[in-house]
């Protein structure tokens, strides 16, 4: 038998075609998740690599799962915990950070001015290095509201908390990346 979510969603179940209703969610959230770990980890084989630990954890947990699951709220948490695990084993074993030339980014397709590329290019490190700079659980929220457009009851759901708390998270975490990018851009000794 073949469940679906809230949303559509087909969630495999036990009986018929498991594989072909696991595939179909796959290819129906797999490029949100993909573009949620980019934005979490800043990097974009570590975005391929857990967003195939993602799906696997997914997968082995499907059993386990009841019929009124929100799979993209089930997938996004996933892979918040996935990220966290990587965020928590790059802490214990120091890393040390070799920067590439930026060409790991996923490609865009829009063809703009090359100054306006530049610029937006320049904006868009800045913007990604203050979010990688925030803690995991502000980074979170704050890219789960402005990139994947969620409310705080949705957020709060893929983040285990209530939608108060998350309108909290959300608070702290902009109040968090406003100083860190003014810092980032030389704009902090100003008042506001």
């Amino acid at each position: 038998m073949i469940a679906l979510s809230e949303e559509g969603s087909p969630i495999p179940r036990a009986g018929t075609d498991e594989r072909a209703a696991f595939t179909a969610l796959f290819e129906q959230h797999e490029r949100r998740i993909y573009l949620f770990i980019y934005r979490m980890m800043g990097n974009a084989d570590d975005a391929a690599d857990l967003t195939q630990e993602t799906f696997l954890r997914a997968y082995r947990a499907l059993d386990r799962t009841d019929e009124a699951l929100n799979v993209g709220a089930w997938l996004h948490r996933i892979a918040a915990n996935a990220c966290f695990d990587a965020l928590r084993r790059r802490r214990r074993i120091r890393w040390v950070p070799w920067e590439g030339t930026g060409d790991d980014a996923p490609a865009g397709r829009r063809e703009e001015d090359p100054q306006e590329l530049l610029l937006g290019g320049e904006t868009q490190r800045l913007v990604q290095d203050t979010l990688l700079a925030l803690s995991p659980r502000y980074r979170q929220a704050l890219i789960l509201r402005e990139y994947e457009g969620l409310s705080c009851e949705e957020i709060g759901a893929i983040m285990g908390v209530s939608g108060g708390a998350a309108k909290m998270l959300l608070f702290r975490g902009r109040e968090e990346f406003r100083r860190r990018y003014r810092a980032l851009t030389g704009e902090g000794g100003q008042a506001g």
